[in-house]
């Protein structure tokens, strides 16, 4: 990997970062959701300053291509990301749900 290639992904994925950072820090994107993207990025800037490490991962698995290795876990991170999205999401539908029958029965018992 070229040098240029390097410090470009080095300085990406630190912008990608403290994008998230600020985001968390301006309470745009909750802690609990900006935890997945900090690892990712974090494991970014570790492949961006060592490559040698999606080699070494490449060579373990015995994948032909390096390229193979950085989208399954792009992929697997993304997974993992929706997952707790979709449960997050299910538990704020319930907890709609139960407000929604409480006002029904708070309208029908005070005829409002």
């Amino acid at each position: 990997m070229s040098i240029n290639l390097r410090i470009g992904l080095i300085i990406v994925s630190l912008f990608f970062f403290f994008v998230i950072v600020r985001s968390v820090r301006r309470n745009k994107l909750r802690s609990d959701y900006a935890l997945g993207w900090i690892v990712l990025s974090l494991g970014l800037v570790l492949l961006s300053v060592f490559p040698q490490l999606a080699f070494w991962v490449g060579g373990l698995f015995k994948v032909i291509s390096i390229s193979n290795i950085v989208f399954a876990a792009v992929i697997f991170m993304l997974i993992v990301l929706s997952y707790i999205l979709f449960t997050k999401v299910s538990l704020l539908e319930e907890k709609q749900k139960d407000l929604i029958q409480e006002i029904a029965i708070l309208k029908k018992d005070k005829k409002l």
